[in-house]
């Protein structure tokens, strides 16, 4: 692999610990849809597998924006159709890309269109805070 710079640590704790598969890219199926996948670190970095290679980046998440780069991957080689998807992977997940996560999907809109995933491993429910009263209070 390729040394990366970091960004920094991930801003968000809404998608750390979160696995996915991806599903679709750009509105077409992706192709050996099992190996696919994509992981959030606790440590604001990102991994996962185009089905032919490995990736792995620093990302940052706001409310709006998911920021990922640079990316590095392994260079293996394999079906052109496998290789040319991992392509495609490695280059939307580039720089900064708006996204939505509802439920097990997540989108992210990114410089070559959007991709589609499903969870592995599920976004946490948030953290209820328990409401104190105020002591004096009426």
């Amino acid at each position: 692999m390729t040394a990366v710079a970091l960004i920094g640590p991930a801003t968000s704790n809404h998608l750390a610990g979160t696995r996915w598969q991806i599903v679709a890219i750009n509105g077409i199926s992706a192709l050996d849809g099992p190996s696919l996948r994509v992981e959030f670190g606790h440590d604001g970095r990102v991994s996962g597998s185009t089905g032919v290679n490995g990736f792995s980046a620093s990302y940052n998440v706001t409310a709006n924006y998911l920021t990922v780069g640079p990316v590095a991957t392994t260079r293996r080689d394999g079906p052109s159709a496998l290789v040319h998807q991992a392509r495609r992977v490695v280059h939307s997940f580039a720089g900064m890309c708006s996204y939505r996560c509802a439920g097990e999907t997540l989108s992210i809109d990114g410089p070559l269109g959007r991709v589609e995933l499903r969870t592995t491993m599920p976004v946490p429910p948030p953290i209820a805070v328990p409401h104190r009263p105020t002591v004096g209070a009426a």
